[in-house]
């Protein structure tokens, strides 16, 4: 079928599918910088709580090191890890809504598709 003679409607449901995927390939990244992150805090923490009370501590700020105590050290990286499992959270939401929104577009195409054949929308999806 010649792009010309694609109907307006099957074009409008083609273009909110690519854009879902467009949105679903941006969410998935996101959430993945936030979990390579989030293993890095981890890690971390799991390195200062080895630590005595009183050793010395350095945070990296801009181009400085900066002396910090354990604990607000320990306090800044729970901090960082609730903010970043929270992202997480949220992002995995979204993945998952825009997964069920490209699988319903996916639906439609299919029935329009079948529509403009002429035939089942079972037949669209080779299905038979």
């Amino acid at each position: 079928m010649p792009m010309a003679q694609i109907p307006p409607s099957l074009q409008d449901l083609a273009n909110r599918f690519n854009q879902a995927q467009a949105q679903l390939q941006s969410v998935l990244l996101r959430k993945q910088q936030y979990e390579a992150e989030l293993k890095e805090v981890e890690k971390a923490l799991s390195e200062i709580e080895k630590l005595p009370q009183e050793a010395r501590i350095y945070k990296s700020v801009g181009n400085f090191l900066v002396p910090q105590t354990r604990d607000a050290a320990l306090q800044e990286l729970k901090d960082r890890k609730e903010l970043l499992e929270l992202h997480v959270k949220t992002l995995t939401k979204q993945e998952s809504m825009l997964r069920e929104q490209i699988e319903k577009l996916r639906e439609e195409i299919n029935k329009e598709l079948a529509r403009l054949r002429g035939g089942s929308p079972e037949a669209a999806k080779g299905g038979g």
